[in-house]
């Protein structure tokens, strides 16, 4: 118990709206860099059906915001209005998923020096950074209105 007492001592510490604002802030960066990655690289590509190719991931991108990434990002909303204030900043997910976030970040840089198709891997940058851009609503607007209690 006395480690573990030491060991909050060196967590950074935070009110629960500053949480809100960097889960925000996290998702629309990392949103906004993966849909760049893959937006300026397949445009570079000589492939007849890169609109296709766009338009695809676009939709792909949009539909998994929808089914998948809102009610995640929900779950985190709900798990930062249940912490008490403050609390470590980084505690607004649990470390099952910053380890999930650690494994996708292998797996993108895999997919990046994979033999598959380079429209093909682009095109899933594109998807994962529209899903995470749009998503990431959910939290500005629950950060926007965030009161202590609410």
């Amino acid at each position: 118990m006395e480690k573990m007492k030491q060991s909050k001592g060196l967590m950074p510490a935070a009110c629960l709206r500053t949480q809100m604002l960097t889960a925000a802030v996290m998702w629309s960066v990392v949103g906004v860099f993966l849909f760049s990655r893959g937006f300026f690289n397949i445009i570079q590509i000589h492939d007849p059906y890169k609109p296709v190719w766009i338009g695809l991931a676009l939709v792909a991108g949009l539909f998994k915001a929808k089914v998948i990434l809102e009610k995640t990002a929900g779950k985190i909303v709900a798990r930062i209005r249940q912490r008490p204030e403050p609390s470590c900043l980084f505690g607004f997910m649990p470390v099952k998923s910053w380890l999930l976030i650690g494994g996708m970040i292998l797996l993108g840089v895999l997919l990046r020096k994979s033999p598959l198709n380079r429209s093909l891997v682009w095109s899933i940058y594109i998807a994962i950074g529209a899903a995470l851009f749009a998503s990431s609503r959910i939290f500005w607007k629950n950060w926007k209105g965030f009161q202590v209690g609410s």
